[in-house]
């Protein structure tokens, strides 16, 4: 089940494995970037999405890395969806809580 994020004046932070979908209110360059924080050695990869099709992923983490980030540039129209997908392969990530991301979107560019 996926979970619809209505805005992003600030970066959101969720802290469960599922797909969050932000739907783009201007025509225009977005960037989309997301950053898993306090990660147990696990199998979790991330992947964001427009309108579906994978833009950018990471694979699991090394058992030594503490942190993940993921950043993507986009030219979005109205209406297209932005989608970050947190998902695992292991069993004891899928509880509550057992993750935390932060996710942000804004319009500009990388550069």
């Amino acid at each position: 089940m996926a979970t619809i994020i209505p805005n992003f004046l600030t970066s959101k932070v969720v802290s469960n494995l599922d797909t969050y979908n932000y739907t783009v209110q201007t025509a225009a360059m977005h960037v989309a970037t997301i950053q898993l924080n306090e990660l147990p050695p696990s199998g979790v990869s991330i992947t964001i999405e427009q309108n579906g099709s994978p833009v950018a992923a990471s694979a699991a983490p090394a058992a030594t890395q503490g942190a993940i980030s993921l950043s993507a540039t986009m030219n979005c129209a109205v209406s297209d969806v932005i989608s970050f997908v947190i998902s695992s392969s292991t069993p004891s990530d899928e509880g509550l809580n057992c993750i935390k991301a932060t996710l942000n979107v804004h319009i500009g560019s990388l550069n």
